[in-house]
């Protein structure tokens, strides 16, 4: 028969294991927070103790990692849609020693590259927005367009479009990943937005939610529960892809080293929704950490512990 822990014990154990999920010790009194919020007017159980520790501590005990790497293609580097012409001046090229760095130097139990893979005639191609086989709204129908206008499309499929210039046509040397970006032997390509009619931000599926690819299924099938992410454009692909991840479940956290962006603005706000979902900023130090699984964004940590304690409490 096993010896039967008292409330302290079995919070100090669980406290402990905590700590040894972080790399910090300014984190502890947060870390503490979480254990007083999680328990509140409950009492440290048997009970109590499993379920923190299926949902909270098992995750980082069962994690298998994917490495994504968003569309860091020839267009988005230095073709027609070069992320370094967008307000935030950011160029692709200070990103690529860090994209390489996680593919080289670091562990990962699946890597994906997923690629924009546009139809000549795409919908969000600024010079095909008026072609016969799609008809722009009223409003958008009577205006001068630019490239990077927004317009509502009513036929053949109702969607809400930015306008860009032609970019990352199929086959071409836009849409082909850069020269100079590691490619490793076993990964998985992912291509997106091949649809003429609806654009794909997301690796996981088209912007009206029609489709989805093979992305999921792929995590899955390898038993992923955390994606790291990074790439081309920070603010669109990488944000939209990562948002997604996040909606399915995975633990997610975005590489900032590792990716560029468009807009200062809409980076401003992938932050945001960012922090709203508990998906972490993190740096090349904590990629590195997380690969040898030897420490855990903290965001990880408050989810699940939100988790635990909606499920303990019944309440959001």
């Amino acid at each position: 028969m096993g010896v039967v822990q008292n409330e302290q014990e079995i919070r100090e154990q669980l406290r402990n294991e905590l700590i040894s999920l972080v790399n910090e010790v300014d984190l502890i009194p947060e870390l503490d927070r979480m254990l007083d919020d999680f328990i509140e007017n409950k009492t440290w159980n048997e009970d109590t103790q499993e379920l923190f520790t299926r949902v909270v501590l098992k995750p980082f005990k069962t994690l298998r990692t994917a490495l994504l790497v968003v569309d860091f293609q020839n267009d988005f580097v230095s073709g027609s849609l070069s992320i370094k012409e967008g307000d935030a001046e950011q160029d692709p090229m200070e990103a690529l020693p860090h994209v390489n760095n996680l593919l080289q130097n670091l562990t990962w139990n699946v890597i994906v590259y997923s690629q924009d893979w546009h139809p000549s005639n795409h919908i969000s191609f600024f010079e095909h927005a008026r072609n016969p086989d799609r008809e722009l709204a009223p409003e958008d129908k009577s205006r001068k367009l630019r490239p990077f206008d927004i317009v509502r499309f009513v036929k053949p499929v109702s969607t809400i479009q930015v306008l860009y210039p032609s970019h990352c046509i199929q086959g071409g040397w836009g849409s082909q990943l850069h020269l100079g970006l590691q490619r490793v032997e076993g990964a998985h390509y992912i291509k997106k937005g091949a649809d003429v009619y609806v654009d794909a931000y997301s690796a996981f599926s088209d912007n009206c939610g029609i489709k989805q690819s093979e992305l999921e299924m792929l995590l899955r099938k390898n038993d992923i529960n955390a994606v790291i992410g990074c790439g081309l454009a920070y603010d669109i692909c990488v944000m939209h892809t990562l948002k997604d991840a996040s909606k399915h479940g995975f633990l997610t956290c975005i590489v900032k080293s590792g990716s560029k962006g468009l807009s200062s603005l809409k980076m401003d706000e992938a932050n945001k929704m960012f922090q709203k979902r508990g998906v972490a900023i993190i740096d090349d130090e904590m990629a590195r950490l997380i690969s040898r699984r030897e420490a855990f964004p903290i965001e990880w940590i408050r989810l699940l512990v939100h988790q635990a304690q909606t499920e303990l409490h019944g309440k959001k």
